[in-house]
């Protein structure tokens, strides 16, 4: 991992200090990083999941996007993922929901990974 993306890994951990992070380098020096039993809001069933991302190795002058929830997260409601949900599809062999949530005005100053991942958590909840 380049030593940008090693820092970015270490703020997810202080960030959601009572979860699970698991990280694993790419072969380009980015980092696949999944984040475990987060709440997502009580609009989806389960009310938490996992969610999956890649830290680039061009971090942080790239963003992390997008993200990705258990594939077998639902609405509470029954109906449809809306929009900014896609699939179910696959990432690293797991079918997954991806979360799109791109941040047109990405600051590498001032936008970390754990910042994005706090601000697509708190979409998802008031969806």
């Amino acid at each position: 991992m380049t030593p940008d993306v090693m820092v970015a890994v270490e703020e997810i951990r202080q960030a959601f200090p009572d979860h699970k992070v698991d990280a694993e380098e790419e072969p380009q020096g980015g980092a696949y990083v999944v984040v475990h039993e987060l709440s997502i809001g009580d609009a989806y069933v389960p009310p938490s999941s996992w969610v999956g991302f890649l830290i680039p190795f061009q971090y942080p002058r790239a963003e992390v996007y997008p993200h990705f929830i258990d594939g077998a997260v639902k609405r509470a409601d029954g109906g449809p993922h809306g929009g900014g949900f896609s699939g179910p599809t696959s990432w690293r062999d797991l079918s997954v929901i991806q979360v799109s949530r791109k941040s047109n005005r990405w600051d590498s100053l001032s936008d970390t990974a754990a910042t994005k991942l706090a601000k697509v958590l708190d979409w998802m909840r008031s969806e």
